[in-house]
């Protein structure tokens, strides 16, 4: 009966996860300087007769939609596989320093090779963000630290490369910077076809092979003694799921800029709806961060028209004091 019940459950939330984010998309394609009812955004998806917005809905807001669903979704199961591994329910891309790497290396690259197209940005982004990633590693083998003093190595990575980025912004020209500081504040502003094909078919595939890898969090999180004796060679699948979560955080982050604290909301969120199982939620969690960065991206462009506030900033106002809340409640939890 309990069996029965927790599927039943389970249904319940996908079904009102699925239903939510079919809103918010929908909302997505109206809001912005032009609104759009849904009965033209009907015509013009499905090439009705009608009224019809092609260029708006077609070559504007559709694409960037579509951006926003893929990278809120693979920021959130980067922020899963990094929250198992380090079991730590602070720990997300953000925190342990692999936006800030793919930040600087941006920042960098425009800097040095100022007359290189935009298109490789993701490129800069990645190598920036395994960067990150690597130092972090290092020092996790090195010291052979906590999962919670790793966090901490986490952050003070990220406030190295921060401070590189702040250094990189007050001591050059400002003309140089539109384009990087837009995308630093986490922007699908100008996002279009070309940002999604650059980077849809490789989300998509690292997505999905994260999705079929889920059960080994379940047996990383049983603890290394019990993973091992169940055949499983454990610093290699470490590894290699951090490695997944380093390119989806770092890939994502490379088109639609520096997105914060999605990695971390979307698998808490997921978990207080369905539990803890990995298989279960990493699906869950790619619905949530879906939502969340849609929604971000839609409220942005609906809250004072033709201005557009980055979705970044929308994501960090509400992410910040989730952050603090979870400090406080895992706090609790551990003197209990």
């Amino acid at each position: 009966m309990t069996m029965v019940s927790g599927i039943s459950r389970t249904v319940v939330v996908f079904t009102l996860l699925t239903l939510s984010l079919f809103g918010a998309a929908i909302w997505s394609l109206s809001a912005g300087a032009v609104p759009v009812s849904w009965q033209i955004i009907a015509n013009t998806l499905f090439d009705l007769d009608g009224p019809r917005q092609d260029y708006i809905i077609l070559r504007s807001r559709l694409p960037r939609t579509l951006l926003a669903l893929l990278s809120g979704g693979c920021l959130a199961i980067s922020g899963t596989i990094v929250q198992a591994l380090l079991r730590n329910p602070l720990a997300s891309p953000k925190i342990i320093g692999i936006n800030s790497g793919a930040a600087l290396a941006v920042c960098l690259m425009v800097i040095a090779l100022p007359d290189l197209p935009i298109t490789y940005l993701p490129v800069a982004a990645v190598l920036g963000g395994c960067l990150a990633a690597s130092l972090v590693w290092l020092g996790s083998e090195v010291g052979k630290v906590s999962p919670t003093r790793l966090v901490l190595i986490g952050i003070a990575v990220g406030f190295l490369f921060d401070a590189g980025v702040d250094y990189i912004l007050v001591t050059s020209p400002s003309f140089k910077f539109s384009t990087p500081l837009v995308w630093l504040t986490g922007s699908l502003w100008a996002r279009g076809w070309a940002h999604l094909g650059l980077v849809w078919h490789v989300l998509l595939l690292l997505a999905v092979t994260s999705v079929i890898l889920s059960y080994r969090l379940d047996l990383i999180r049983l603890g290394d003694a019990h993973a091992t004796g169940l055949g499983m060679n454990v610093p290699r699948e470490r590894f290699v799921l951090l490695a997944l979560a380093v390119l989806l955080a770092a890939i994502s982050v490379s088109v639609v800029g520096v997105l914060g604290f999605v990695g971390l909301m979307a698998p808490h969120i997921a978990r207080s709806l369905v539990g803890g199982s990995h298989p279960v939620l990493q699906p869950c969690a790619i619905l949530t961060g879906m939502f969340l960065v849609v929604l971000a991206d839609a409220t942005g462009r609906a809250l004072a028209p033709p201005v557009e506030i980055s979705a970044g900033i929308l994501t960090a106002m509400f992410g910040a004091p989730f952050f603090i809340f979870i400090l406080i409640t895992t706090g609790k939890a551990e003197q209990s």
